[in-house]
């Protein structure tokens, strides 16, 4: 079954991802684990890890800016077709940023060949995230 276009509400955008993005993007990370009770590296070892890991692909980083050209949302992906994150700043939750973000993560990895998408997420993630991925069609796994 095809999977959906994004739909990407007003005055929201998905954005081409550079290098020089890494440290907004850290920035957003960190205001999102922490508000989930998690933490993130120090930014130099974050961007050390992440650019030295073999799964590591530019072309799946998305990067999703608003008003100002802030940076709203990001899905951080690995070429395995395993989303490693997905953090939506909270000031744009509820619009339909994370639907949006998955409907097009979903449509580049099957446009890659990939029959599915995984994810790890805490079991008491407070954020709403496991009824979001819900919405989406994933299935919870053992």
């Amino acid at each position: 079954m095809p999977v959906p276009a994004p739909i990407w509400p007003a005055g929201y955008r998905l954005a081409p991802f550079a290098t020089a993005d890494l440290p907004l993007l850290h920035d957003l990370l960190t205001l999102g684990y922490g508000l989930g009770g998690s933490h993130v590296p120090p930014f130099e070892d974050w961007r050390a890890a992440l650019l030295a890991d073999s799964d590591f692909d530019p072309a799946l980083v998305f990067v999703v800016r608003g008003t100002g050209d802030a940076v709203a949302a990001i899905c951080l992906c690995w070429s395995s077709a395993f989303i490693k994150d997905l953090v939506v700043h909270p000031s744009a939750r509820r619009q339909g940023l994370g639907e949006a973000l998955l409907r097009q993560v979903f449509t580049t990895f099957a446009a890659r060949g990939a029959d599915a998408v995984d994810l790890k997420v805490e079991l008491d993630n407070p954020t709403g995230a496991r009824r979001l991925y819900e919405r989406a069609g994933m299935k919870e796994v053992a």
